[in-house]
């Protein structure tokens, strides 16, 4: 099933989603995804989110995968079994550390050199699809910084990166942990790592101004994503 799935900025150049597995979409699920004509799919999962859960790739389309975060740093917000049997082990007083987790993560998110690749591709004009997992933090990120670059508001932004908590919402485990026993503490932080937050992305801004001081000065320095190749992107995506 396609989850947290839709266009960027109302372009149809550029679709992000959650995982797009290929063992559970259903043969509606991929004759659309065959339909948009994508040049590429970006999958920004580690390496075992990837093998567990491999990608539906269109005929025509070119699969990559851009490793965004490091895989044993930020383990406890990852979604392969590993991770999870290591959250799931989390104990009192150590379940913050999954809120910490993704709190730092961010940090790496806004940071990654990936993006790059990101940018090359429009460069050429190309369409594609990008995804993480649940769609929210890397895919996040990404359609912020390309949404940035399209000339979209701050407040458009902010409000296209929260609604993945309703398109995507967390699991509601409430009586199942209870009754595992869980504290009340250990499942809102479990709840907290399944979700997006607006101060998770201040923090991520915060972190590119402390770095290069803008975020327009972060694309230019980190990527030399000047003001011509922003004027050529909005001609070709923004409808």
């Amino acid at each position: 099933m396609l989850n947290n799935f839709r266009n960027v900025s109302g372009t149809d150049k550029i679709w992000r989603s959650a995982t797009i597995y290929k063992n559970q979409l259903n043969d509606e699920e991929k004759a659309m995804l065959q339909s948009l004509d994508l040049d590429h799919i970006f999958d920004l999962r580690c390496r075992m989110e990837a093998f567990e859960k491999p990608d539906f790739v269109p005929e025509g389309c070119t699969y990559k995968r851009l490793n965004t975060i490091n895989a044993q740093k930020y383990r406890y917000v990852l979604t392969d079994i590993r991770s999870k049997i290591l959250a799931g082990h989390l104990v009192e007083p150590w379940s913050y550390k999954m809120r910490q987790n993704k709190w730092d993560s961010y940090e790496a998110i806004a940071l990654s050199p990936v993006w790059k690749e990101i940018f090359e591709a429009m460069d050429r004009g190309e369409r594609f699809l990008f995804h993480c997992t649940e769609g929210k933090d890397r895919t996040g990120f990404c359609a912020v910084i390309i949404e940035h670059c399209l000339g979209i508001s701050d407040e458009e932004i902010m409000a296209n990166y929260l609604i993945s908590n309703e398109l995507r919402p967390p699991k509601d485990r409430q009586k199942q942990l209870e009754r595992l026993k869980f504290s009340q503490r250990r499942i809102d932080d479990i709840r907290y790592a399944e979700s997006t937050h607006e101060e998770l992305l201040l923090h991520a801004y915060d972190i590119v101004n402390e770095n290069y001081g803008s975020l327009d000065e972060m694309l230019l320095k980190k990527f030399d994503v000047t003001e011509e190749r922003k004027a050529k992107w909005k001609e070709v995506y923004k409808n």
